[in-house]
């Protein structure tokens, strides 16, 4: 019934994307102009993009109440195809006012002593287990602090408010936010935050997203 529903109700030309928390705008913006070309390809759907948890996105994805979804790799859903369309090395953002804020360079040493704030469960289910993991090898295992992803208030007060917190970013998305400091981590092989747009496999959105990813230089993958 779901199904049938969602084929009615997506008929014709909105194609849904389903987003998970903490996507920037800039992926955003890619994700719209690459598939705007691939929507025209397909009959002139246009694009509805609202908030999903990655761990939600593949049900979905099933009953065909979500055209696209945007996720962290690595994701755990199987019969799913990905492009990805962002990776970036991870850094230690903190407040301005923290502690750390005037170390030009971090040590494992500093960052011991600092809880890390990460995901909700299910916003990132493989991305929230990976890295954590990837960091304890390299000398770091930290406390995690989960906030609300999608609230980017309630990032930015958390770091602002709590004297041992830190967060994880690529420097790109926050190299403009005047309250917050971006350090890299203690290494030459940081985790990476990897966004990719995914589709069912099978399906004309996936076949949509192959042609797409192709123009654009999107890295495909179909398991």
């Amino acid at each position: 019934m779901r199904s049938a529903i969602a084929a009615v109700a997506s008929a014709p030309g909105i194609w849904s994307v389903g987003v998970c928390g903490g996507v920037p705008a800039e992926v955003l913006t890619e994700v719209q102009n690459g598939l705007a070309g691939g929507r025209r390809r397909g009959g002139g759907a246009k694009l509805r993009m609202r908030s999903v948890d990655a761990a939600d996105q593949g049900e979905l994805l099933r009953h065909g109440e979500i055209a696209f979804g945007i996720v962290r790799l690595p994701i755990l859903t199987p019969h799913l195809v990905r492009a990805v369309v962002w990776d970036e090395p991870l850094g230690v953002v903190m407040a301005r006012e923290h502690g750390l804020a005037a170390h030009r360079e971090l040590t494992w040493s500093d960052l011991g002593r600092q809880r890390l704030l990460w995901y909700n469960e299910g916003c990132a289910p493989g991305f929230a287990d990976t890295v954590p993991a990837h960091l304890a090898r390299l000398g770091w295992d930290p406390v995690l602090h989960p906030v609300d992803q999608d609230q980017y208030a309630l990032f930015l007060h958390a770091l602002q408010t709590t004297a041992d917190l830190v967060a994880l970013r690529p420097q790109r998305t926050v190299h403009r936010e005047p309250h917050l400091v971006w350090r890299p981590l203690p290494t030459s092989r940081p985790p990476r935050e990897r966004l990719a747009v995914t589709a069912l496999s099978g399906s004309r959105s996936a076949h949509v997203l192959r042609q797409v990813a192709a123009e654009r230089g999107w890295a495909f993958f179909t398991e």
